[in-house]
């Protein structure tokens, strides 16, 4: 997976990181169901980097980059969320 970190916005989460959520096997990636983002080709990555830190990343991409735009600590509800999503997928 290729990334451009052109647009990234976010210097206190490193971009290690957010490239490791991405590349956590149990990552969601998700396309909002409408308004400005959806309309930008703007999509959310909820994954876990290697330390263990839960992530929500807004992100667009062409199919082949991904090009983080922020990223910040997932809430306690998005948190139980991926951890549900990932029950469901063992």
């Amino acid at each position: 997976m290729e990334f451009e970190w052109s647009l990234y916005s976010t210097p206190e989460i490193p971009p290690t990181e957010v490239q490791e959520s991405f590349e956590d096997p149990f990552c969601l990636r998700i396309l909002p169901g409408g308004g400005p983002l959806a309309e930008h080709s703007r999509f959310f990555c909820l994954g876990k980097c290697l330390s263990g830190k839960t992530l929500f990343s807004l992100y667009s991409s062409d199919g082949r980059k991904m090009r983080p735009v922020a990223s910040r600590s997932m809430t306690e509800a998005e948190s139980y969320f991926y951890e549900r999503k990932a029950k469901e997928s063992l």
